[in-house]
Formats: structure tokens, C-alpha cells, sequence
């Protein structure tokens, strides 16, 4: 559950419900636990003000960290479909993986490095208000502003220093796995390699959690327990991803491809569809092609009540279809895993597979490939049964 706030360079920047709970967290622990110690004699109000700047500082801070990755990967002929802010962080949402060691290098550094230009800048107008006085107010003011720098300058140090964690997927794991692409040229044997040492630095993170517990320290050690947690949940993700991947690009499309095809003709009034394909098949696209059985577009249930009522018996499939240009069309010899990465480029959910001459053969869903990953699922249970 998240709610969009705008866009930067195109990109749509998005903040989830849990921001809400750790930015007063985040907010509450400086305001009563860490600026009473560094600036003392403030009154309650000043520490709160400080601990929310603090907290807006952080996150403002992780939105450019997230923006750095997605402007690398964007020069790089990268989509990136949004940023998103949660709990633990940032994520650059990107349609793809770079397989070239150098540009993923490049990609994954930008976070940190941006970071650190953050926490020296900070630094920066922290030494000259201490040293040079440059501010034009004392007291309170003064305080309060001495109070955010400092933190500004010290989480994003501390920002950078974590990421840069062997621990994928972070960047710091990022930039392990382009290093062992570089050596072995595997992207695939990279990312796993990569993840199984993310894993193990999760396992460690968790252990130093439960002995700050036992010392003492309950709230440090669960923050630790879940960073751990979330490391470990994150690198678990990208090995099962990659085992699929590994599975599918064994597969050839035409072993999955549905051949039992429902498809409407360009001249299907809107209310025919409706009625006649949409309600009586209960499926959410339908493919059109001509005459000849040539595939010429998709025609969805979205688009097809977004019509008028009265005219319904006016427009046709041809009108309202998604036209083939803007499908993934893939040939029945293309593997399965190109097929899942066409439908997910696509948006649409789906890869039409059509011969030399244009004919439709076959639809690949994303129903198709989980079947794939169950029936894979299921094997690897029984020969560990066994």
C-alpha cells in the first residue's frame, strides 16, 4: 500500500504506509534520546522540531541516494518504473538487470557515492557554522540548525558505509557480483555466488541482534534482527529468481504456449465483446487478429468498459485494441525466460507467439510461467523426499 508524491526525470517516486510509522520512530529516538545529548538545554519543542528535521533530512536523503542508481541505469538505456520509499529504506524499481560488469559497477557505486557527497556537505556548513559563525541567528535557532547538520552529515555516512555491505542485494553486493562477473564472465553464477554471501552476512547481522538484546540493548537489536531479516529476505528472492530464470531458459516457448486461443475479429462491436467474450470467458484480454489469423493487436477488459454505454455498438475491437506494435511477439523456438522478461517489458501481462508470416499461434500468460515454477517446485520436494 503506497501512495505516489510526484515525479523526478519521469520517474515516479512513491512512499509506502510503513514511512509513516518509522519516520515518527526515527523522529521520536533523536528527539528524546540522541539531541539532548549533543545539544543540551533545548526545550521539548526544539528537540521535536530537530527529530522531525532529522527525519525528513534521512529519507529526503535515501530519495537521492535511490535517484542516483536510477539515472545511471536510465543513461544505460534502463527503464526504471518508480522509487519507492518504505520502512528499511529505498528501492529503485528497474525493468532490467545490467549483465555488463562495468555499467553494473557504475550503477550500483552512484548510491553511495552520492551518499558521501551528502554527508561531506553537511559536514561541510556544519564546520562553518561552528568555526565561522555564518548564520545570522544564535540560540534555539542556532541549535537546532547545528543539531540537523550534524545529523545530515552522520547518516549519510553511516548510508554509505552500509550500503557499500557485501551483502546482495545491496550495492555494496552489487558491486561483488559485477566482480565476480568480471572474473568468470557468469552472470547467473555470479548473482547466486553473490546472494549465498548476502545470506550469510544477513545470518551475522541477525546473531549481533540477539547479543545486543541480551545486553541490553532490546530496540538497537530488533533494528539490527530485522536489517538482517530483510538482507536475508532480499538475496533469498534473487537465488530463487535465478533458478528460475536458469529453468526457463531451458524451456522452449512452444513446450508452454497455450494453442487453445479465443481471439476476436477487428469489426466486434464494444458490446459484443462485452457481452459475447468478456462475461461469457471470464478472461481479461483477448487477442484480434484479421482474417487471415494475423495477430493485429489486444483488445482488454479495462479498455472495453472505459467505453461510453451508448457507444458500445459503435466502436469496435479495432478501436479500442492495443495495437501490435506495442505487444511482446516472440517466435515458438525463443526460450521461456526471454518470454517472461517480454511480458514483464511489456506490461501486458502476456507474449503472443506468432510464425514467420505473422500467424498467432500460441499466448505464453504469467499463469503459464508460475506452472512452470510449481511443477519445478514439486520435483526438487520429491527427489529431496526421496
Amino acid at each position: 500500500m503506497s501512495v505516489q508524491i510526484g515525479k523526478i526525470k519521469g520517474i515516479p517516486i512513491r512512499l509506502h504506509f510503513t514511512l509513516v510509522i518509522v519516520f515518527l520512530l526515527i523522529s521520536w529516538t533523536i528527539a528524546t534520546a540522541l539531541m539532548p545529548d549533543f545539544v543540551p538545554g533545548l526545550a521539548d519543542s526544539d528537540y521535536w522540531i530537530i527529530g522531525l528535521a532529522s527525519a525528513a533530512t534521512l529519507f529526503i536523503s535515501v530519495l537521492l541516494h535511490e535517484l542516483s542508481h536510477s539515472i545511471v541505469a536510465t543513461r544505460y538505456g534502463v527503464k526504471v518504473r518508480q522509487i519507492m520509499l518504505f520502512a528499511f529504506g529505498g528501492v529503485s524499481d528497474i525493468t532490467a538487470e545490467l549483465r555488463d560488469y562495468g555499467k553494473e559497477a557504475k550503477m550500483a557505486f552512484a548510491g553511495p557515492l552520492t551518499s558521501f557527497a551528502l554527508s561531506g556537505i553537511f559536514a561541510l556548513f556544519y564546520w562553518l557554522i561552528i568555526m565561522q559563525q555564518v548564520l545570522p541567528f544564535s540560540g534555539a535557532a542556532f541549535e537546532i540548525t547545528k543539531g540537523v547538520l550534524y545529523y545530515g552529515a552522520f547518516i549519510n555516512l553511516v548510508l554509505g558505509l552500509f550500503n557499500l555491505i557485501p551483502a546482495f542485494p545491496s550495492d555494496g553486493g552489487r558491486l561483488l557480483r559485477a566482480a565476480f562477473m568480471k572474473r568468470n564472465n557468469d552472470y547467473d553464477e555470479a548473482t547466486k555466488k553473490a546472494a549465498q554471501v548476502g545470506i550469510a552476512i544477513s545470518y551475522g547481522f541477525m546473531a549481533i541482534g540477539f547479543v545486543v538484546i541480551v545486553s541490553g540493548g532490546f530496540l538497537g537489536g530488533i533494528w539490527i534482527i530485522l536489517i538482517g531479516w530483510f538482507l536475508m529476505s532480499g538475496a533469498q528472492s534473487y537465488l530463487a529468481q535465478i533458478q528460475l530464470s536458469s529453468t526457463l531458459s531451458s524451456l522452449r516457448i512452444r513446450n508452454i504456449m497455450n494453442t487453445n486461443i479465443i481471439s476476436v475479429r477487428p469489426n466486434v462491436p464494444v458490446n459484443t465483446l462485452i457481452e459475447s467474450y468478456f462475461r461469457t470467458y471470464m478472461k481479461s484480454a483477448f487477442p484480434v487478429v484479421d482474417s487471415s489469423n494475423r495477430l493485429v493487436g489486444m483488445v482488454n477488459l479495462k479498455r472495453a468498459l472505459a467505453v461510453l454505454p451508448e457507444k458500445q455498438t459503435e466502436l469496435t475491437a479495432a478501436d479500442i485494441m492495443i495495437p501490435k506494435s506495442d505487444l511482446a511477439i516472440m517466435s515458438a523456438e525463443d526460450d521461456a525466460n526471454s518470454a517472461l522478461m517480454a511480458m514483464v517489458k511489456s506490461g501486458t501481462g502476456r507474449v503472443f507467439v506468432c510464425d514467420a508470416a505473422g500467424h498467432l499461434i500460441g499466448i505464453v500468460s504469467k499463469t503459464d510461467i508460475l506452472y512452470v515454477e510449481i511443477e519445478r517446485n514439486e520435483y526438487v520436494r520429491e527427489l529431496k523426499s526421496r
